[in-house]
This record gives structure tokens, C-alpha cells and sequence, in this order.
């Protein structure tokens, strides 16, 4: 029984069914083609106006099609011999969205949404002995405080004059672990100075470098990076009350080599006055609304974004600003394809093959993050790590997993 299954899954056809992702996009008048050398069928459902199926055997193996006919959503079931359930798929209908490709360096600040517990410290008293009053009552790095006996914490400075104007023995505070909202009494402690401390380092805010993936002119909505914004020292994506977008001018590069990550070196401009507000820090990109949508030189009139079923393994090139000569399009090479039903980072894996740019950087550095993929006229996706043994390949991520967190 055993054998029979693992010889049944390493089936070709059994493989071809396995990467076809469980939600389709196409637009309306396109075909998608399947091909399988056993029997299997796709099935539309009954009252589905905008998606036929078709076979075709005729080549000695079954090419089943699916064709659009307007916008609309549908289930295809495939099946073997038409009657044993193998895979359920939902194909949607729409015009593929035409955005502004990016490609800008640009420089983020994100303001936490209440203060981000880094590490624990001991707090050392006037007798010489230690203590360390938060991790007692059970506060933990990655935790994020919100208020502080009913106060609201916004920064720093809010938590440091609650603990210290504070005339309790205990300070009850409230936040949040793992998306559940938790309290805990805290007692501070009198350090050897005569200062109240709870005994944590703590963030308020964090700034850096990325590259400006798209913005939608529908809507103005923007993305960018193609992951999330996370504490260096904890790893933890930084939950934002708000942020901030500055262009930004390439001022060094810092060229990547085997075992070690390049990265750009830039300084805020302070001129991006289009993209102001930073809304949302996500897995998959950071994202927000500008006032203007900017023009991008080289595809002023946007480009439509590709569904995950058009990216193909081959020749790509991507959008980024390596220096002063802002914008330009670099060659590389899609390598690898993950199949991804549901949302997931690492999608794609590219490879740096133009020659200027593996003359500048070595390949993908930090700070490229976020640069827009391209194939066949279309945006398909987004540039988010640097493989650290070989900086001439990185991971990238679908557009559409972009589309569908903005």
C-alpha cells in the first residue's frame, strides 16, 4: 500500500496537479492550459457564466483549457475519470490591475504602536544587590506596552514619566503578546540613583532604507520592502501606529560577497512629498497612500501586474537605484518557482545575471528589498532577501501576495 502511494505521488501527472495553485487569476478572453497524461477532467460548476473547460486529447496526453469569458469567480474541480475528487481550485475573472512599477530608494521611519520591550536589565540597587521588577512579573522581550494604569503609551518618554510620576507600589500594565492583550503588576524598583525602573531597554520608533515596489494609481496605495519591518533584536515584525516615506539618495554601496551581505548606504532626502503616510507593516510589505502618484521614467504608464500562473521560470529584469543615476533595469534570471496556495513568502528565486550591476553591488544587497520584478511586460513580483552564501541570487515574492495584504 505504501509503494503504491509514493509511486502514485511521483506520478507526473500527479506533480502537474500538485503546483497548480489552488486560487487562479487570469483576465477576461485569456487560456490556461493544463496538461496530464492520465485521465483527468476539469469540472466548472454548473452556474459558472465566466470560466468553460474544454479537453483536448488528440496529442496522446489530456490538455484540459480553461477559458474566460468575462469577469467573475468560479470553481474548477479536477477529478479522475471525472468522478474521484483530486483538487479544487478557484479561478477569478478581473482585469489584471496596471500600476506605477517603482524602483526608488526610499527611507522609512515607523513609530511603534505603544513601546516594544527589546531586552530585560537588571536594575541595581543602593545595597549593591540587583533585581529586575519586569521579568519578575512575567514581561518578556517581543512584548508590546500599551498603557500604563489606564494610561495610553505612545513613546519613550510617556513610559518614563508614568513609572516615574507613579505613587503606587505597583503599576498595572496593560500589553499585548502574540496578538492577545495581557496585564501585569509591576513593582519598579529605586535604583542606586533614586530613579524608578522597571528593568527593560525599550523601542519607540526605527528608520532605514528600502526600495518602493509599485503604487496603485486607482487608489494611491503603495507597497514596498516585499516583507516586514522587524526589531533587529528581536526579530519581531514591529507593530506600527504610523510611519513615514522620504526619498532617498544613494550615498555608498557596500558590495556583497560570499558570506557576507552587501548593503546601500543612503540619506533622506526629505523631496518624496507623494508618499506620506505608512499604514500597515506586514510579512509581506510595508504599505500606505500617497498623496500623488509619481511618475516612474522608464514605464511611465504602468505596467499590469502578472497573476502567480503567468510567472514563468527565464529571463526577468528588475527595477532599482544603485546610485546617482536613480532608477534603471538590471537583467536577471528566475530560477525557481514555488507553488503557493496561500499567501507565503519565498516565492521565486532570481538570480543577478547583468553584468553592471553584479559590477556595483555583487548582486542583491540590503537595501534592495522591495525592487520591482518584471517579465513579459508585467510586474510579478518583489525582490526580499539576499541568499548570504551566493549574493547573486535572492528570494522573491509574488505580486499578487502583495496585492491581496494591501
Amino acid at each position: 500500500m505504501a509503494c503504491a502511494l509514493v509511486a502514485w505521488n511521483a506520478m507526473p501527472s500527479v506533480q502537474s496537479l500538485r503546483r497548480i495553485p489552488e486560487q487562479i487569476h487570469l483576465t477576461p478572453g485569456e487560456e490556461k492550459s493544463y496538461s496530464f497524461f492520465l485521465p483527468i477532467r476539469a469540472q466548472v460548476e454548473e452556474d459558472s457564466t465566466c470560466v468553460l473547460s474544454s479537453t483536448d486529447e488528440s496529442l496522446g496526453s489530456r490538455v484540459t483549457t480553461l477559458t474566460t469569458e468575462s469577469p467573475g469567480k468560479a470553481t474548477v474541480q479536477f477529478s479522475l475519470l471525472g468522478w474521484i475528487p483530486l483538487k479544487t481550485v478557484e479561478v477569478r475573472v478581473s482585469d489584471a490591475p496596471v500600476l506605477i512599477p517603482g524602483g526608488q530608494s526610499i527611507g522609512l521611519t515607523l513609530f511603534t504602536d505603544g513601546v516594544f520591550i527589546v531586552d530585560s536589565a537588571e536594575v541595581y540597587l543602593s545595597d549593591g544587590g540587583a533585581v529586575n521588577p519586569a521579568r519578575a512579573a512575567g514581561l518578556a522581550s517581543g512584548d508590546l506596552i500599551k498603557r500604563v494604569d489606564g494610561k495610553s503609551i505612545d513613546s519613550l518618554q510617556d513610559l518614563t514619566d508614568a513609572v516615574r510620576s507613579s505613587t503606587g507600589e505597583t503599576l498595572s500594565i496593560e500589553h499585548m503578546r502574540d496578538g492577545r492583550t495581557r496585564t501585569a503588576d509591576v513593582e519598579p524598583a529605586v535604583d542606586e540613583t533614586g530613579e524608578r525602573r522597571l528593568g527593560v531597554w525599550v523601542r519607540d520608533s526605527t528608520a532605514g532604507i528600502g526600495t518602493l515596489t509599485y503604487i496603485d494609481p486607482e487608489n494611491h496605495a503603495f507597497g514596498a520592502l516585499g516583507h516586514a519591518v522587524t526589531d533587529l533584536d528581536t526579530g519581531s515584525i514591529l507593530p506600527i501606529d504610523h510611519g513615514k516615506v522620504y526619498l532617498s539618495d544613494i550615498v555608498d554601496v557596500q558590495k556583497g560577497a560570499r558570506g557576507q551581505a552587501g548593503e546601500l548606504h543612503g540619506v533622506f532626502t526629505g523631496e518624496f512629498s507623494a508618499l506620506l503616510d505608512l499604514e500597515k507593516n506586514t510579512e509581506f510589505g510595508v504599505y500606505g497612500r500617497a498623496g500623488e502618484t509619481p511618475v516612474n521614467p522608464l514605464y511611465p504608464d504602468g505596467l499590469p501586474a502578472a497573476a502567480q500562473s503567468e510567472v514563468e521560470l527565464g529571463p526577468a529584469t528588475i527595477l532599482t537605484t544603485v546610485d546617482s543615476c536613480g532608477v534603471r533595469e538590471f537583467d536577471c534570471e528566475i530560477i525557481r518557482l514555488t507553488p503557493q496556495s496561500a499567501k507565503a513568502s519565498r516565492s521565486m528565486v532570481v538570480e543577478i545575471t547583468d553584468p553592471e550591476l553584479l559590477s556595483i553591488t555583487g548582486g542583491i544587497v540590503q537595501g534592495m528589498s522591495g525592487s520591482p520584478i518584471l517579465q513579459n511586460g508585467k510586474i510579478v513580483g518583489a525582490v526580499t532577501h539576499v541568499y548570504v552564501n551566493d549574493p547573486t541570487k535572492g528570494y522573491g515574492l509574488y505580486i499578487d501576495w502583495m496585492l491581496d495584504t494591501q
